[in-house]
């Protein structure tokens, strides 16, 4: 995406989870409103690049098809909220 479709990008908002799974690392945005706290992204092999004041930036696979579907390089920018 360009800078331009960046900035005009909708933002998604929920609850940040960095764990590990099976030897890697792994962030998940959830609805904080969610009862079952169902993933609405997931970032495989997630790597912390930067971290600056409320921001970071992680790095990682988006497997929109799963784990048989083809990865994209992602790259989240999280800026916290209410902590």
């Amino acid at each position: 995406m360009s800078d331009r479709q960046i900035d005009s990008a909708i933002p998604v908002e929920g609850e940040l989870r960095v764990y590990g799974l099976a030897g890697a690392i792994q962030a998940s945005i959830s609805d904080p409103n969610s009862q079952v706290a169902e993933p609405l992204l997931i970032l495989h092999e997630a790597k912390l690049t930067t971290m600056h004041g409320v921001g970071m930036l992680l790095k990682g696979e988006e497997r929109p098809a799963g784990d048989n579907g083809p990865a994209y390089i992602q790259e989240w920018s999280i800026r916290l909220e209410n902590y």
